[in-house]
């Protein structure tokens, strides 16, 4: 289902898609009725002057068919008068160039004057409909101080987060802001497998607060599956990868210093008994989203979540959704679709799949506008407010709504000059401001960003590796504040309690 909306203030295209169906496998000469819903408010179109989504008045369509090149009316909607139905704020700077705005040319077929003269007509109101207006956060006060506090005391609720928080010292809560990882001269040493406890693994959170009863967390990479280390063994108690778990792709991509690294990495102290951990492996995003098949794509989601119990792992840093912008990206084919309803439908039933198994959660990825894959840390996105929210963003909003992902994963990427992971209107602004998101956020594994920068922005997490001692120095040179560590402690922790 598409609708096209009139032009106003804002240019709208012919038409956009609204929602979709799927049927079952139908049978010769069989038939299923399927029904397909979208909200009014989501017809609304941005307009950047007033910061606001709108409805313009005049008549929307309602387009049906089977593919965007083949749709009739099946509907029209006459709003009497414009109507703002979510007022926001600016964010993401100035793109530095206006928008290109083709020339508009006429799209009719045949059958199309007569289909809007017949078709069925619905007259609403601009005062029915609600505004929603948005309420920003502000800068956290610090917990109160007290004694340290064991994990076993919040989980049973003896004691608040907020109580358990307000026991920890300043490097305890620097350490909770940093992944766990292997200290190591070469990183090739990590790359891909920086977790304690399971092969091949991507991370984990701290181990630093075991000592009062915290466990933590793995997280294991995509993305069709899980990415783990076919092959391991177990030496002296240390789990050590015999195989790697990256492709023969990612493997060509490197230099022959940098292979016979990782096949030392790999063998070196080999010799113990030698353990397997196949994964499966799902169709690739572009794949399942060609399938329009929300339920099939949630049965991946499903096999998933099986295997993330099978093998201990708890954090799925899948899946990918950045839409298509440039058909050069090197990633597209981990994302789903240069739609962002489609995206973030997909997206959304890969999420229900997963997060239906207890302790399992989906990182969805790369926030924002991750456009290629060379390059990665230091591309400069540039693109129009617009633009962002109608396009690279919707998606995201769709699955923060739809399926409540625990996790999101910031991007490398610059967008208009501002680092993604250091960038609090994307993260705190939008993200948890604007869509209500209460999940954990963490950053791409080794990012650019400064890690002050990024706690400050909301971003809780860095990975795979960091140094609480920066942290600590930017709280003594009072360009970070206590309070702003401990809101993402908390917000770690929370996914921990949520998942253990």
């Amino acid at each position: 289902v598409y609708y096209s909306a009139p032009d106003g203030v804002l240019d709208r295209p012919y038409q956009e898609l609204a929602g979709f169906a799927k049927t079952k496998e139908l049978q010769p000469g069989e038939q299923e009725e399927v029904t397909v819903s979208f909200t009014t408010e989501s017809m609304a179109g941005y307009d950047m002057a007033r910061a606001a989504y709108i409805l313009e008045a005049g008549v929307y369509y309602v387009r049906v068919g089977n593919s965007s090149r083949n749709t009739h009316i099946a509907g029209a909607i006459h709003l009497d008068a414009e109507a703002v139905v979510e007022q926001e704020r600016n964010i993401c700077g100035e793109s530095g160039f206006t928008d290109l705005k083709p020339e508009k040319r006429g799209v009719t077929y045949a059958e199309e004057a007569k289909e809007k003269e017949t078709a069925v007509s619905v007259e609403l109101s601009a005062a029915e409909l609600k505004q929603v207006t948005h309420v920003y956060s502000e800068l956290p006060r610090e917990l109160p101080h007290g004694p340290a506090c064991r994990w076993e005391e919040v989980v049973s609720g003896k004691k608040t987060m907020e109580e358990f928080v307000g026991g920890l010292t300043d490097e305890q809560l620097a350490y909770l802001c940093i992944g766990a990882y292997k200290e190591c001269e070469d990183m090739m040493e990590v790359i891909g497998n920086a977790s304690i406890s399971v092969a091949g693994a991507a991370g984990e959170t701290t181990q630093q607060l075991k000592e009062l009863g915290t466990p933590t967390l793995v997280m294991a990479d995509g993305p069709a599956g899980l990415r783990l280390s076919p092959t391991y063994e177990c030496v002296d108690g240390t789990i050590r990868s015999t195989a790697s778990n990256f492709g023969e792709s990612f493997m060509m991509v490197l230099s022959e210093e940098e292979r016979a690294a990782m096949a030392a990495a790999a063998s070196e102290e080999a010799g113990g008994e030698t353990y397997y951990q196949y994964c499966t492996a799902i169709p690739i995003g572009t794949g399942l989203a060609q399938s329009w098949n929300e339920e099939l794509v949630k049965q991946c989601g499903d096999l998933v979540g099986k295997e993330m119990e099978q093998f201990g792992t708890h954090i799925w840093l899948a899946p990918a959704m950045n839409i298509f912008r440039s058909p050069l990206c090197g990633r597209n084919f981990e994302y789903y679709s240069e739609d962002p309803l489609l995206s973030g439908s997909i997206a959304a039933a890969m999420t229900l799949g997963v997060q239906a198994h207890k302790g399992c959660a989906t990182t969805i990825k790369h926030f924002a506008c991750n456009n290629q894959e060379t390059n990665r840390y230091f591309s400069n996105s540039r693109v129009s407010e617009r633009a962002l929210r109608e396009i690279y963003l919707k998606g995201f909003e769709i699955v923060v709504k739809e399926a409540d992902p625990w996790c999101i994963m910031s991007s490398y990427n610059i967008v208009n000059g501002h680092r993604t992971s250091e960038n609090r209107e994307l993260i705190e602004d939008i993200l948890r401001g604007e869509w209500n998101y209460q999940g954990m956020v963490t950053t791409d594994w080794w990012t650019s960003g400064e890690h002050y920068k990024e706690v400050k922005a909301g971003n809780d997490i860095k990975m795979a590796c960091g140094f609480p001692e920066s942290l600590l120095r930017a709280k003594e040179a009072g360009v970070l504040t206590r309070e702003e560590m401990e809101i993402c402690a908390k917000r770690i922790l929370g996914l921990i309690l949520k998942i253990d």
